[in-house]
């Protein structure tokens, strides 16, 4: 079982490193400019980065604001398996809004929250993804409908 576990650990650590590293590259930031934004030595930066030591959370939030990035999509990246969370929220902070969000309702409704079965907790969730897929939805076919529209009128008209 033991080396079950620290099989796991390994893959966390390259998951997060690989990560870390996505998205130091996309903000172009050297590894120097976020050590000093998250206030750490360079080779302590470096470890980090590296995922080596023992999981830090503060860690991650810190290095989410040097990068502005979202620390909760990075989170989710460990617990779903790809860096592909952490990228996809790194600029709208999902993760994040949810995770307030969670909060905000936790603190207001408290206890009561257990009185909550999982099919309402599973329709209550689906409904605003739902509605975010048809927002996209309806994003991309204006713009198809206005490329299709007027980039044809870019061309000089034919004599």
């Amino acid at each position: 079982m033991v080396k079950r576990a620290s099989e796991d650990l390994e893959r966390q650590r390259q998951l997060l490193s690989k990560t870390l590293k996505l998205i130091r590259g996309l903000r172009h930031m050297s590894a120097r400019a976020v050590a000093d934004a998250m206030g750490m030595p360079l080779r302590s930066y470096y470890s980090f980065e590296a995922g080596q030591g023992p999981l830090d959370i503060a860690k991650i939030w810190r290095f989410g604001e040097a990068t502005d990035s979202d620390p909760a999509g990075i989170m989710d990246t460990l617990m779903l398996g790809s860096p592909d969370h952490a990228l996809r929220s790194m600029d709208n902070k999902i993760v994040s809004i949810q995770l307030a969000s969670f909060r905000r309702f936790s603190d207001k409704v408290g206890d009561r929250m257990t009185h909550i079965g999982p099919a309402i907790l599973i329709e209550a969730f689906k409904r605003p993804f739902d509605s975010l897929e048809d927002h996209l939805d309806k994003r991309d076919e204006n713009t198809e409908r206005w490329l299709a529209e007027n980039l044809p009128r870019m061309l000089p008209p034919d004599e």
